[in-house]
């Protein structure tokens, strides 16, 4: 259903979470499908609970010894899949659809050359976007300069604090008193009406920061991350699934949302080449197994 649900995006242009039906959800929380789609390239967030769908892009992914290939991102109308279709016929480029049960399927357009594949989105009336993950991934600040917001160090009454822990990559309880006198280390705070993700870099020092981004700031340099140069895929425990810029450069590898592993707690990214990997690397401060 999430094929209905990106095309009534598509045709809506914009919205808020509490938009989004469950009947077009296939089951799956409505904040859930849009963060993924997020991820995706479909949409990009307005504001904390408010979405803004993408333009049509073909994003090319990394050849890695195979045939030029692009994943569509961005809006879908039933009119934009005809264009595609017919100008991917006029360039002897094939158009395949995947079928995803609780996500948008995956269109890849497969052409002779790169000059084809910008050819097919030019006729179709869409972006192409070259190798679309290094682009996306140069665009991402690191881990060390993520934007973070001064502020003072909560104080008061609170009803939990929890710090996450490097050696453990999971919360563990806390306390205000040691938040406080902190020298470094991530912390989220619940006070009487919201939850606040607190970094130290000094016991005077705190700032606001993105919750993905600061466990990965707070797993700096550990060596968690796994690759199969066989396969190309880039392993990390679950617990630091990259931030949306970050995980969006390394969806477009492959077009595809990280696989999870129940038992082991890791999420594997396909299609990573030795370059983008590099830049992961460089981005996330953490460090191979």
């Amino acid at each position: 259903m999430t094929d209905l649900l990106l095309e009534w995006m598509s045709f809506r242009g914009s919205g808020r979470l509490g938009d989004v039906g469950a009947d077009l959800t296939a089951d799956t929380p409505g904040s859930r499908v849009v963060s993924d789609m997020v991820t995706l390239g479909h949409l990009e967030w307005t504001g904390p609970k408010a979405w803004r769908v993408a333009p049509p892009a073909l994003a090319g992914l990394p050849q890695g010894g195979r045939a030029p290939a692009a994943a569509l991102c961005g809006a879908r109308t039933p009119k934009l899949m005809d264009d595609l279709r017919s100008a991917a016929d006029s360039e002897g480029a094939s158009v395949e659809i995947e079928d995803r049960a609780d996500r948008p399927a995956l269109v890849l357009v497969t052409a002779p050359s790169l000059q084809a594949l910008a050819t097919v989105a030019d006729r179709a009336g869409i972006v192409f976007q070259d190798d679309a993950a290094l682009k996306a991934l140069a665009c991402a600040p690191s881990m060390a300069t993520w934007p973070r917001t001064p502020c003072p160090m909560v104080q008061g009454r609170v009803e939990t604090v929890r710090r996450f822990s490097r050696s453990r990559l999971k919360w563990v309880l806390s306390t205000l008193t040691e938040a406080t006198e902190a020298r470094s280390g991530f912390f989220r705070i619940q006070r009487d009406w919201d939850w606040v993700s607190l970094i130290k870099s000094s016991p005077q020092d705190c700032a606001f920061i993105d919750d993905r981004a600061g466990r990965m700031v707070a797993a700096a340099r550990s060596k968690i991350v796994g690759w199969s140069s066989a396969q190309g895929t880039l392993s990390l425990p679950g617990a630091l699934f990259p931030p949306t810029l970050v995980a969006r450069g390394l969806v477009l590898c492959s077009g595809e949302l990280p696989s999870f592993d129940k038992t082991t707690r890791q999420i594997t990214f396909a299609g990573v080449t030795p370059s983008l990997l590099r830049v992961t690397l460089a981005l996330t401060g953490l460090r191979l197994t």
